[in-house]
């Protein structure tokens, strides 16, 4: 370990993160992840650029569920997965996140791996306002990746994972391809597996699907056993048949 920082989640303190010990990180750096570069930074704020915890999930949009297709990920953040699902050969990405800052770090990603970014894009829209977009312009995706915070707010609305969760389902249906996978994400510590699947079903309503894969926290990630929210991060990959 060269240095450490420390993210204040706390209201009323002046700062959210700070540097405590050994050496200062560089305003940004490039890391290497399952083969993949990204770009991140350490002191700006709580966020890092990438979510560690979704490692084996990016592993999958390598190796696996990336190649050849379309893809559409929502609430992007820096389009990690994104990166990912195009570095395992997916000819196409839109990544969406409605705060402006997105597009640039997103690009950074994309740029640390030498992409061509003509076939890749970055929207900075509401995910509900984009799929509506994607439906009047007749947009379709082969791979839908839906990875929301567990709430958000914004002039028009207010989004909860616990409740609205079906929303993001039953709208992404609308423009996925035929026999199209969906990853439905979520890292809502107060949501248990079961009460998940219950908001995801609500979404699929009569339509045929199978779920692939249930992934949660890898294996470099400490669980409290005697506490199930402490294993907070759920993933579904659900191949949806049309």
């Amino acid at each position: 370990i060269k240095g450490g920082y420390e993210k204040i989640r706390f209201k009323g303190l002046d700062y959210e993160s700070a540097h405590i010990y050994g050496q200062e990180a560089p305003a940004s750096f490039t890391i290497l992840e399952n083969g993949v570069k990204y770009s991140v930074f350490m002191n700006d704020g709580l966020m890092t650029g990438i979510f560690l915890d979704q490692h084996d999930v990016r592993d999958t949009l390598i190796n696996e569920l990336g190649l050849g297709k379309r893809v559409l990920n929502m609430f992007s953040y820096t389009a990690a997965f994104s990166v990912a699902a195009a570095m395992g050969g997916a000819i196409e990405t839109t990544s969406v996140d409605l705060a402006k800052r997105s597009r640039e770090l997103s690009q950074a990603h994309f740029e640390a791996n030498g992409l061509d970014l003509s076939n890749h894009h970055f929207v900075v829209m509401d995910v509900f306002e984009y799929f509506k977009y994607a439906k009047r312009k007749q947009l379709t995706f082969d791979l839908i990746v839906i990875d929301p915070p567990s709430f958000a707010r914004n002039k028009k609305q207010t989004f909860s994972v616990a409740k609205d969760y079906h929303r993001l389902i039953s709208q992404a249906l609308e423009v996925l391809s035929e026999d199209g996978t969906i990853i439905a994400s979520t890292n809502a510590a107060n949501l248990t597996v079961a009460q998940f699947k219950k908001q995801l079903e609500k979404g699929f309503a009569s339509v045929k699907h199978d779920y692939v894969r249930l992934q949660q926290l890898p294996n470099d990630f400490t669980v409290n056993k005697a506490d199930v929210n402490s294993n907070y991060l759920k993933v579904f990959t659900i191949k949806v048949k049309k």
